[in-house]
């Protein structure tokens, strides 16, 4: 596939994100988007007649953006207050509902919408949803039926760490009842813990302590088995966790204050979300040195957040006019 748009790790594509995302051979940590609803999609919307098409849609994206995602990666996904509910509902069929954020708005705005029109309060939020992939945290939720899949996705994140531990074990000439009955041992109970060590189901890091225990285990018979600092495999399991990282002073709840899009950042699009919004959520959910995919990108401001905060950054666009708007923006942007 060819970019309409690259330059210095941000890259742009147009078209229809379910046909590019599966021309996409790369997978992201973390997913941030804001799909068409309602009536905002101009020419577009007139693929719509009614709710249950437009969920249908979110079901199609939804799919082909989990495909995309890591198995420790987060999504945030933006939804009209009005629908959050419904559209929450059908992504946390794939994927773990974490937060329902509730960005607030000047309660200006909402003091100028029509009652009469639309018969309910006026809007004075918008709802950004955040999902993780199931059991991606080290726990399973067997309640949803997909607790393979918690199982999958928890082994795949944590199997270096998993791995190093099997293998040192295997390589003291060790077996995994000999290491629960010398955990018996101290804990004065069975020792059952000692198998989330090994488990792809379920598996957990070992304490501080349980791993010096565990050395003193695989070298009672030699040494040198399993020489690996601590602290070297607990930044190696933060590292692999979802990445989540609050600085002092940012918002800690699921209430957040931002103004809506200034003037300059409008550039036509009818529903444009502030910068000052897109790059806070860059910086305490992706990673650096790593890439966000946004599948509707619009005029480009996840896109630009993610240059501004140093990160990389795909998008995808079905307008070409907004294309070009994103485009241009960012050749700007970039010049500095």
């Amino acid at each position: 596939m060819t970019p309409y748009f690259a330059q210095d790790g941000v890259t742009l594509y147009h078209g229809d994100c379910r046909e590019i995302l599966q021309g996409l051979g790369q997978q992201f940590q973390t997913v941030m988007t804001d799909p068409p609803y309602g009536k905002v999609r101009g020419d577009f919307d007139q693929a719509w007649t009614n709710r249950r098409a437009m969920l249908a849609d979110v079901t199609q994206w939804r799919d082909a953006i989990v495909d995309r995602m890591t198995a420790n990666a987060t999504l945030w996904w933006f939804a009209w207050p009005s629908l959050a509910g419904m559209i929450e509902a059908h992504i946390a069929e794939k994927l773990n509902p974490l937060a329902h954020v509730v960005w607030k708005k000047p309660a200006s705005l909402a003091q100028k919408h029509c009652p009469e029109g639309l018969r309910a309060p006026g809007p004075e939020t918008e709802r950004i949803l955040m999902f993780e992939q199931y059991g991606a945290d080290s726990w399973a939720l067997g309640e949803t039926g997909y607790a393979h899949k918690c199982d999958e996705a928890r082994g795949l994140v944590f199997e270096p760490l998993r791995a190093y531990l099997e293998s040192e074990r295997d390589r003291a000439g060790m077996t995994r009842e000999e290491v629960r009955q010398f955990f018996a041992e101290r804990l004065k109970t069975k020792g059952k813990i000692s198998g989330h060590f090994y488990d792809r189901a379920q598996w957990m890091l070992p304490t501080e302590e349980h791993y010096r225990w565990l050395q003193e285990c695989y070298n009672k018979n030699g040494s040198g088995f399993l020489t690996r600092e601590y602290e070297d495999l607990r930044r190696e399991h933060e590292d692999l966790r979802r990445y989540f990282a609050l600085k002092t002073g940012q918002p800690k709840t699921d209430i957040w204050e931002f103004p809506i899009a200034t003037a300059d950042e409008r550039l036509g699009h009818p529903t444009p979300k502030p910068l000052a919004l897109m790059r806070f959520m860059v910086d305490i959910s992706v990673r650096p040195g790593t890439a966000i995919l946004d599948p509707f990108a619009g005029s480009g401001t996840t896109l630009l957040a993610a240059r501004l905060e140093g990160r990389q950054a795909v998008g995808i666009e079905i307008s070409e006019r907004y294309c070009e708007i994103a485009a241009n923006r960012l050749r700007q942007k970039l010049l500095f």
